[in-house]
């Protein structure tokens, strides 16, 4: 069957793929559109396939929260090249990943559970869009991770995104709504902690720590009580620069996160913090 320039126009308009692709599948069809479109697709998971090991570090960190505030989403999706994240293939793509995640409406990490969601009103999972994009796109192309919060009865989601490369999600008792949970994801994009509070640092962090300092105050030569005075400021310093409540409150260095909290008589209950190929 002679496959005319009209079937592949008509391909090219439903698929994105490339012109000498949509000839070849159609002329293995015999014509037919649709076995066609499976067909690229079927190609697009063994190019998935073969470029799964190239390393994907550029693209982008996208979040999304319910009108409510009771349930939050943020995905990190990641290209090769800064520049195929910025084309309006992948970013039509990456851009609604986590208004999709949110209809998971509960907490999750599990990527399997988004790429089997529908991605548009033609039917199509996640995963078989992110096929259909490998078509136009000569780059591995990965949803590396994914956070899903559902806030407890009365608990409010605050996000931040910053350029696209960072996000938090943030979830947060008391308060008035609105009053505090951006604003504590803001100052977590700015300084960055690792836990809420100095309660939630795991013991064996600690337990590591200690080593390192004792073993550091040691060269001092200085007498085993000395020691363990200099371990303890250390660990002290440690715990206060690294957790959420101790912090410096970014937008008024005079007071603490804390203090800041205490004020608006809320509590930060989790934080998830990512940062685009880290």
């Amino acid at each position: 069957m002679e496959i005319s320039a009209v079937m592949v126009k008509q391909l090219r308009e439903r698929t994105g793929a490339g012109i000498m692709d949509c000839k070849k599948v159609l002329a293995e069809c015999g014509g037919d559109q649709e076995k066609a479109i499976e067909l690229l697709r079927i190609k697009g998971a063994q190019k998935a396939e073969s470029r799964a090991d190239r390393t994907a570090t550029e693209g982008i960190v996208v979040c999304q929260v319910s009108q409510n505030r009771d349930c939050g989403a943020m995905v990190e999706i990641n290209s090769e090249t800064d520049f195929v994240s910025r084309g309006e293939v992948f970013r039509a793509f990456a851009l609604p990943l986590a208004g999709i995640a949110l209809e998971i409406d509960q907490d999750c990490d599990d990527l399997s559970r988004l790429n089997e969601l529908q991605f548009d009103d033609s039917g199509k999972t996640v995963e078989q869009a992110r096929q259909e994009m490998l078509l136009k796109i000569s780059e591995n192309i990965s949803i590396r991770r994914m956070a899903v919060f559902k806030a407890k009865d009365g608990n409010r989601i605050g996000s931040y995104t910053h350029r696209e490369r960072l996000g938090i999600l943030t979830e947060v008792a008391g308060g008035e709504a609105g009053s505090i949970e951006d604003s504590m994801a803001v100052h977590i994009a700015v300084m960055k902690p690792k836990w809420v509070d100095i309660d939630a640092i795991p013991k064996n962090v600690l337990d590591e720590e200690r080593r390192v300092y004792l073993a550091q105050a040691q060269e001092t030569g200085k007498p085993d009580f000395v020691l363990q005075k200099i371990v303890d400021g250390k660990i002290s310093k440690f715990s206060k620069e690294n957790t959420l409540s101790n912090q410096p409150y970014y937008d008024d260095e005079d007071k603490s996160v804390g203090e800041v909290l205490k004020a608006h008589d809320a509590s930060v209950v989790r934080f998830a913090l990512m940062d685009l190929g880290k």
